[in-house]
């Protein structure tokens, strides 16, 4: 921590600008003792700025009645004509009208399948579902049907029963895989038609050929390539367009995927859940390949052990603030990446963590253009990733505003270069912009001690209208010009009593419907004499 001198009331005393604090994110991997300030050990409930300041997540905005069972999956078809949202609740397909509150939910079809563990893919103004040990459903024609009941269906030579547990539809033709006679063959259809797989130039490839012993968990594009995800091996096309012409590229081993629903198109990347954390599938086009980034390693303990406990994930990419969403669906726990920013000394997302009460934790996710980041909820409602509560409907235009917590804690932080000295505390000085109304809560913990020593609650009221006002700072030093005037400035100073070596802070905010961010920390001690 870089020290600086101040003189106040006469006094000099030492100030420790803490502008930088947290900024990389979330690290539970790493000795608490053997991090920089710019790491937090707790960040719950937050997100960064594009000028990297702390801020409360949005909330989660009901925008349909509860449909009685999570929604498992979700998708947004357009069929050249129409724009679309589906949903699968307990193994049924449900038509999502989004336009008002009241609308209710249309079941469409029912599936034949126990749950709602779908995978959707648009292809060629069709809509397609894939679910393990069930029969290809598709929408086509305005209605939802069993793909088998085409007249034009063939089915893949030699299979008795089509029933992939992934798809895609892409290179102007659908793929399918995980079949449970035969776990480790790659389907593809004939071209431009999702209906024939051995007519045409529909066909099949017996990966065994290529990775030994695995079975397929997913099928992705990426730069032109066919990714072909196993349990523990990785394969990659070039060429496919032709399929009898596809040329290996490469083969993963070691390394695969546990969650066909964790895998995301993020830039010229691939984001993915593999047993030792999530993974990043960026690589050259060299013949030395680069390793596959490891981009949960500040929490890839954390992630270990979400997935032994739990077979349920799901994941989306919000391109509009460039976040990774990795939902652990029955642990209530979503991880969160910021893309957008790599840490300076590992060059992997920051991260922090979201929770939310049981029933409105996510049990889905669906990026729309037209909606935003959507969330399918354990009760079946839909909702809006927007404002800064947790909105419930209950019905007859009246909506219940939930506060949820925004909590952060840093590491132990040395006040003096030498362990010998102690440093006599004075001052906490915070600068937080917008948030009216949030109750703050502050803890500060001294020499590893595990009770606070100071517990001070404060509210947060900044200026309303009018000019942004600032409290006891300086204006040209916090820049007020560039916040509008709902999110003012304010400067809370809290006085500190006795010494200490090494100092912990933790910060919890109650949300109250406003966006505060935290724009600075300054710690004002001195020197305590050498022991």
């Amino acid at each position: 921590m870089r020290e600086t001198g101040m003189s106040i009331n006469g006094k000099v005393l030492n100030v420790v600008p803490l502008d930088t604090i947290g900024i990389n994110g979330l690290d539970s991997q790493t000795n608490p003792t053997a991090l920089g300030a710019t790491w937090f050990t707790k960040a719950d409930n937050i997100v960064y700025t594009e000028g990297g300041k702390v801020t409360f997540r949005k909330g989660l905005k009901q925008k349909s009645l509860d449909g009685g069972a999570k929604i498992g999956s979700m998708v947004e078809h357009y069929n050249g004509t129409l724009n679309k949202i589906f949903g699968a609740i307990s193994g049924n397909i449900y038509e999502l009208d989004l336009t008002d509150v009241d609308n209710v939910f249309t079941n469409v079809y029912a599936t034949g399948g126990s749950t709602s563990d779908w995978q959707f893919q648009n292809f060629n103004n069709e809509l397609i579902a894939f679910q393990g040990g069930v029969d290809m459903l598709h929408y086509h024609g305005g209605s939802w049907d069993l793909m088998k009941n085409n007249a034009g269906y063939t089915a893949p030579s030699g299979v008795t029963t089509f029933d992939p547990s992934c798809g895609l539809g892409y290179y102007g033709r659908v793929w399918a895989g995980g079949i449970t006679e035969e776990k480790d063959v790659l389907y593809y259809s004939d071209l431009l038609d999702a209906h024939k797989w051995s007519s045409g130039s529909g066909g099949g490839i017996d990966l065994k050929t290529v990775w030994g012993h695995d079975e397929i968990v997913a099928i992705h594009p990426y730069m032109g390539k066919l990714v072909i995800f196993g349990k523990e091996n990785i394969v990659i096309y070039n060429f496919p367009d032709e399929p009898t012409d596809m040329a290996l590229d490469e083969v993963i081993r070691g390394v695969g995927c546990v969650s066909r629903d964790s895998i995301q198109a993020i830039g010229n990347d691939l984001y993915f859940l593999s047993d030792t954390g999530v993974r990043s599938l960026i690589r050259t086009a060299e013949s030395d390949k680069l390793p596959l980034k490891d981009v949960s390693a500040t929490v890839k303990d954390e992630i270990i052990s979400h997935v032994k406990a739990s077979t349920n994930v799901k994941s989306a990419y919000y391109y509009a603030e460039g976040l990774y969403l990795l939902s652990f669906v029955d642990r209530n726990v979503t991880y969160v990446f910021d893309i957008q920013y790599l840490t300076q000394d590992r060059e992997t997302p920051r991260v922090t963590k979201w929770t939310f009460a049981e029933d409105r934790h996510p049990a889905s996710m669906l990026y729309s253009e037209d909606y935003g980041l959507l969330v399918g909820q354990h009760t079946g409602r839909v909702a809006g990733y927007e404002g800064y509560y947790d909105i419930d409907y209950s019905g007859s235009s009246v909506y219940v505003n939930n506060p949820y917590t925004g909590s952060l804690s840093t590491v132990w932080m040395s006040l003096s270069p030498e362990l010998e000295r102690a440093s006599i505390l004075k001052r906490l000085i915070m600068v937080i912009s917008g948030g009216q109304g949030t109750d703050v809560g502050l803890r500060l913990y001294k020499d590893f001690e595990l009770a606070p020593k100071l517990s001070p609650t404060f509210k947060l009221n900044p200026a309303l209208s009018g000019s942004p006002h600032l409290w006891g700072a300086s204006t040209s030093l916090y820049a007020t010009s560039k916040y509008a005037p709902i999110h003012g400035l304010r400067e809370h100073s809290v006085p500190l009593s006795g010494s200490a070596k090494y100092l912990r802070i933790e910060m919890d905010g109650v949300t109250k419907g406003y966006k505060a961010s935290l724009q600075s920390l300054a710690l004002l001690f001195k020197h305590g004499k050498t022991r």
